[in-house]
């Protein structure tokens, strides 16, 4: 493995800990839950691929057997590979002694800086996810469709008179199901702008209402879980997220400046589940096919060590993951839904 600060300073446990331990805006945090994770014993291997198609049956196979006869032999359509290679993340800051010393409370401000140091490790762990999944240059052409120009939709944005996103999804869906053999689309990924802007569809609204309290179909403004709930069973999506997190975009010393992570006017559907993956010792991995992974090789460590002149204390943080594009088809990206 290349040289990296757990090589060269031991990994502290307890700032690991606290590094790990989320704190409230993790909750906005989503990337974790979308991809599976693959741990790797090796930074860097070849995924082998299950084509599905030979879990489509043989049409042309008898399977009747007579006796003393040899089992029929299935036919099978060849797997595909790719190679992977998880990257080295690291991040750190540091405190003058003075400041250390001068503190009511001995540790804390190791365990301030380490949580500074771990939340932006975090967000450009978001960053990265998003890039791969809201990105319209990793999607073949098929798998991809800005909202207005979706084939048999509605024929606007979702936020325009006349819109229909979910029956626009639900054409989504199917295309979904017929690049992947058949198998339902899992994990739906929505940017928080477009998220909110179906509160106010009345396809949306039409689906919700409570007529014990006088409340009509249609005449409410959803909430976020309303929204989710409407989601989930119309669609028939178990895993739905909303790319709420946000981060500072400006260099230090500039205006401050503010944006989503993920693209707020975008939605992701797609496969994220069920790879069932088999790790060698080599690190070479077997997987039915899915959108995307995450091949891990270490989870976040820390550390601390002093500078030479011990005029100061370093805090750092480490992981080392990649986010992997597996079979774009697997997925679909809507863009330009607003």
């Amino acid at each position: 493995m290349a040289s990296s600060y757990s090589n060269i300073h031991p990994v502290d446990q307890i700032l690991t800990s606290l590094a790990i331990e989320s704190i409230p805006s993790d909750s906005q945090l989503i990337a974790d839950q979308i991809f599976e994770k693959v741990n790797i014993p090796e930074r860097s291997g070849t995924l082998l691929i299950e084509n599905t198609r030979n879990f489509m049956g043989s049409p042309d196979l008898d399977l009747e057997r007579a006796p003393g006869s040899s089992r029929p032999m299935i036919g099978s359509f060849d797997r595909t590979s790719l190679t992977y290679k998880a990257k080295i993340y690291s991040a750190s800051d540091s405190i003058a002694m003075e400041d250390i010393f001068d503190s009511q409370y001995p540790g804390s401000e190791e365990a301030r800086i380490i949580r500074k140091v771990a939340r932006t490790m975090k967000l450009a762990k978001e960053k990265r996810a998003a890039d791969l999944l809201f990105t319209a240059g990793n999607f073949a052409a098929g798998s991809k469709s800005d909202a207005a120009a979706i084939t048999g939709g509605a024929g606007v944005k979702f936020n325009a008179a006349g819109a229909e996103p979910l029956s626009d999804l639900h054409i989504v869906k199917d295309l979904v199901f017929a690049n992947s053999h058949g198998i339902n689309p899992d994990t739906l990924v929505l940017g928080r702008e477009v998220f909110r802007e179906l509160a106010r569809n009345p396809e949306m609204r039409g689906y919700v209402g409570d007529a014990s309290k006088g409340v009509a179909s249609g005449n409410l403004l959803l909430n976020d879980q309303a929204i989710i709930q409407v989601l989930q069973n119309v669609l028939g999506i178990p895993n739905v997220y909303v790319g709420a997190a946000r981060r500072e975009t400006a260099v230090p010393g500039a205006t401050s400046s503010e944006g989503y992570i993920w693209t707020g006017d975008q939605i992701f559907m797609g496969i994220m589940k069920g790879s069932d993956s088999i790790v060698s010792k080599t690190g070479n991995v077997k997987a039915m096919p899915v959108t995307a992974l995450d091949f891990e090789y270490k989870d976040m460590i820390a550390g601390q060590y002093d500078s030479l002149d011990l005029i100061r204390r370093y805090v750092w943080a480490e992981q080392v993951n990649e986010f992997k594009m597996i079979d774009s088809s697997f997925g679909f990206l809507v863009t330009d839904c607003l």
